[in-house]
């Protein structure tokens, strides 16, 4: 672990950390800002601004209330959407398409 995971470690533990997390749940009223589920037992507050360097930014425009599957989702698309927003559209087309052959399902 380098010296800025374990920062990020470390700020994870503080006070004002645990008071903004919690802040942010009753913002979000508890739900997973992209399934709109509910939050459960170890719920992620995604950080939008990946710049290390700002981890301590607590501004709550900066970040989401999410459910883990979806937090790792979110970073997953990230890494492919940086150099193909298109995938986006290919993605969206796709659910549609598995959506239109499962109709009954729904």
């Amino acid at each position: 672990m380098n010296e800025v995971q374990k920062a990020k470690r470390k700020f994870l533990q503080t006070k004002e950390w645990k008071e903004f997390r919690q802040k942010m749940r009753i913002k979000c009223g508890g739900l997973d800002y992209i399934t709109g589920h509910k939050l459960r037992k170890g719920y992620q507050v995604h950080h939008r601004n990946l710049d290390e360097t700002k981890y301590a930014e607590l501004d709550e425009n900066n970040f989401i209330c999410c459910n883990n599957l979806t937090h790792k989702v979110i970073h997953w698309l990230y890494t492919y959407y940086k150099k193909d927003p298109a995938i986006i559209d290919r993605l969206k087309a796709e659910m549609e398409k598995t959506v239109a052959i499962n109709k009954s399902d729904f």
